[in-house]
């Protein structure tokens, strides 16, 4: 029930932003077939079955990988989660060109500089709580860029918050799995 509760109060606090964009993102990755037709799905204020699909897995994936960790473990996971989820943000955001039409004065804020203070704490972080684990959100984050370019040019706001949940669920995965 804890880690229910948890969820639910991360949702709360972020107005389930990044929750949205990847219900979005998949909605519109999955059923648009040209930029155009995927950023018209993306802007629709209606979830499709794509989205709900991932909304369904992704909380699914977050608790069962939670749950199966110690009390100490789940609270180094979430912290750890929610500060790589929003790193990969900024990776994304330095490295591609943002094409939505909303959060364009935050995307241009991005600076080497700004870069490289997130990337220390994120990476010192997670070294501290993944080991040598921390490979694994850095390939989620690395990964999702190319696709997110060839498919639409750059980045939305929607495929930012898609990366952020799939870098969070990636952290949970890695401390889970203990490989």
């Amino acid at each position: 029930m804890a880690l229910v509760l948890s969820l639910a109060a991360t949702m709360l606090v972020t107005g389930a932003l990044h929750e949205d964009g990847l219900a979005d993102a998949a909605d519109g990755l999955g059923g648009g077939s040209t930029p155009e037709r995927v950023f018209e799905i993306m802007k629709d204020s209606r979830i499709g079955t794509y989205g709900a699909i991932a909304l369904i897995l992704s909380i699914i994936m977050k608790l069962a990988s939670l749950a199966s960790l110690s009390r100490v473990d789940i609270v180094l996971a979430l912290i750890t989660g929610h500060t790589l989820a929003r790193w990969s943000s900024v990776v994304l955001l330095y490295r591609y060109a943002y094409v939505g039409t909303k959060g364009v004065a935050f995307a241009g804020g991005v600076t080497m500089p700004r870069l490289i203070i997130a990337s220390i704490i994120a990476l010192v972080l997670s070294a501290f709580t993944l080991h040598w684990r921390t490979i694994i959100p850095i390939l989620a984050t690395l990964a999702v860029g190319p696709y997110f370019k060839k498919r639409l040019g750059g980045v939305t706001g929607d495929c930012l918050g898609a990366a952020n949940q799939l870098v969070e669920i990636a952290v949970y995965l890695a401390l889970a799995t203990n490989i």
